[in-house]
């Protein structure tokens, strides 16, 4: 009897510390959002890079754009406590900037220093670049070199599936021509003209107008609609007197 306890004793205990193992959360890889964007348009990328060395955090960050896709302008936005800069190469053949424009000059890194020692408990860094116009492929792939404050440097530039994986961006579809040189409005709406909507205006307001009135009817029953035609009967008999007075 003592013996079957204990073999289910050591049982339970390696299937507790196995269910242990599995439910620990693995490394964190760095994340790109959004992850997909359109073929030939602008874009905004978010890189969400983690901090996983105890003690230390990361002090600089460099993004390597895609060689055999190139893209022709990337911009560093701003972010508190970080400082950017850009490097660029020379292309071989002229590529398409933004604005329908061409250079052979485009962006080959952009570089993050941060400004003051991090503090407090580790925070994933969140780095944000305006890029485009995306190629004209399946995807994009870049290596993010991070380096921390104790001088440790991890490469994010393995395959899918490995230790450090490089971030990737899908492309599906083609933006609009005017979305592909820049000429969309933020968020991808176009701006509306002041004055353009009155038609639609005038719409919305007998759709209200309608709507209050069913509503009255509705709630005051017959009493309601007496009311109401008396009403109605009486704008009618003021836009008539006011017809009569008119001149001719």
């Amino acid at each position: 009897m003592i013996r079957r306890w204990h073999a289910a004793a050591l049982a339970i205990g390696a299937g507790v510390t196995g269910a242990l193992a599995f439910a620990a959360p693995a490394a964190a890889d760095v994340a790109v959002s959004p992850p997909s964007v359109a073929q030939g348009g602008s874009a905004e990328l978010t890189f969400t890079i983690p901090e996983e060395r105890p003690g230390a955090y990361t002090a600089k960050v460099e993004l390597d754009a895609p060689v055999e896709t190139p893209i022709a302008e990337i911009y560093p936005l701003s972010v508190d406590d970080w400082a950017p800069s850009t490097t660029t190469r020379t292309l071989d053949k002229p590529t398409e900037l933004i604005h329908g424009t061409t250079s052979t000059e485009v962006v080959a890194a952009v570089t993050w220093i941060r400004m003051s020692p991090a503090t407090g408990p580790a925070q994933p860094d969140v780095l944000t670049i305006a890029l485009g116009p995306m190629p004209q492929a399946d995807g994009v792939e870049f290596t993010l070199v991070q380096t921390y404050s104790d001088g440790t440097v991890v490469h994010w530039a393995d395959p899918i599936g490995g230790a450090h994986p490089a971030p990737f961006v899908s492309l599906a579809g083609e933006a609009p021509a005017a979305a592909a040189h820049g000429h969309d409005a933020p968020g991808g709406t176009a701006p509306v003209a002041a004055g353009s909507d009155t038609g639609g205006r005038s719409t919305a307001y007998g759709i209200l107008v309608a709507g209050l009135l069913v509503g009255l009817v509705a709630g005051l029953g017959l009493d309601g609609w007496i009311i109401l035609r008396a009403v109605r009967r009486s704008l009618a008999g003021t836009s008539r007197t006011r017809a009569a007075a008119s001149p001719k």
